[in-house]
């Protein structure tokens, strides 16, 4: 996800940083050597009272001497499904950026918009592609902050994207891989396979895991793995993986029982290599961060 940046090549160590306004900031940096993955550095820091993330960056990204892919807050964006257009390959975000913006609630000309691929759909289906909206001003808000505090921004990046990058390192991607994270009351599931990412779901989730609401997830849940399934004419997946969060162990175990699949909770330290073990705090407020930094070379369509 590459917004008002140049493309860059991909380094073998990157850094992903989070700023989040309820949850804090976070930092990580990944060192990437074939398969191999090392956390070199992971910090936190308290959301600013007043919005003002500078005082906080000065200290978070002292150390920090490579690019930051800057992931921006889910209330920032609006990701949207739609039909890819019939035109060039050079065209697409531009053709993209006008066609949604009746579902924008601000003036698409205020708007910066990219797209990224998903595989296509089985034969009769329609080719869909994703598009990423946010208004320019608060992107430029976020980068204006992280300049002042010594930060170089390599690139903007979205939750979704960096939860893909997760998945796609995990062992049970090869056959196939459903990611799940729950934040409060909202869930965000990615579907992937072979290193593709071929679905996101959002979904409603309850403060307390009880049997209603793992009932209401289980079923959402099933109906994607299903979808993925008959869309894209593709072996049922088999593992579901949650990402790390407060209620991620009581939650695991309960969809276990309500889902024919494997259902586990991920340990990052198992995927990366770490000079001490991760916390389990360290593993929920560092998610996010530590996907940014393991982004693949991708290229992505842009318009401003």
């Amino acid at each position: 996800m590459i917004w008002p940046f140049k493309r860059q090549t991909v380094q073998d160590t990157q850094a992903g940083l989070v700023l989040d306004p309820v949850r804090g900031g976070s930092l990580a940096v990944v060192q990437q050597k074939g398969s191999r993955l090392r956390l070199r550095q992971l910090a936190t820091c308290p959301p600013p009272a007043d919005g003002d993330w500078r005082p906080e960056l000065a200290g978070l990204l002292d150390d920090c001497r490579v690019p930051l892919n800057l992931v921006v807050n889910d209330d920032t964006y609006q990701l949207l499904l739609v039909e890819r257009p019939d035109v060039p390959a050079n065209e697409i975000a531009g053709a993209v950026r006008w066609r949604i913006r009746e579902m924008l609630d601000y003036p698409v000309e205020e708007s910066v918009v990219d797209v990224f691929d998903v595989p296509p759909q089985a034969r009769g289906s329609r080719n869909m592609i994703y598009a990423v909206a946010s208004r320019r001003q608060a992107i430029d808000g976020l980068v204006e902050q992280v300049n002042d505090a010594g930060g170089t921004i390599g690139c903007i990046d979205i939750a979704e994207l960096c939860m893909r990058n997760i998945a796609t390192c995990l062992e049970q991607d090869r056959f196939g891989v459903a990611l799940l994270l729950a934040r409060g009351h909202q869930g965000v599931l990615t579907v992937s396979r072979d290193k593709k990412l071929y679905l996101i779901r959002q979904m409603e989730i309850s403060a307390e895991a009880g049997d209603e609401t793992v009932s209401s997830v289980a079923l959402e849940l099933q109906r994607s793995l299903d979808y993925f399934e008959s869309h894209y004419d593709q072996r049922p997946i088999r593992d579901v993986v949650l990402a790390p969060s407060a209620d991620g162990v009581n939650l695991s175990q309960m969809l276990g029982r309500d889902l024919a699949v494997n259902v586990s909770l991920l340990d990052l330290n198992e995927l990366l290599e770490t000079s001490e073990e991760l916390t389990a705090e360290d593993q929920e407020r560092g998610l996010l961060a530590m996907g940014a930094a393991m982004r693949g070379p991708e290229v992505l369509e842009a318009a401003a």
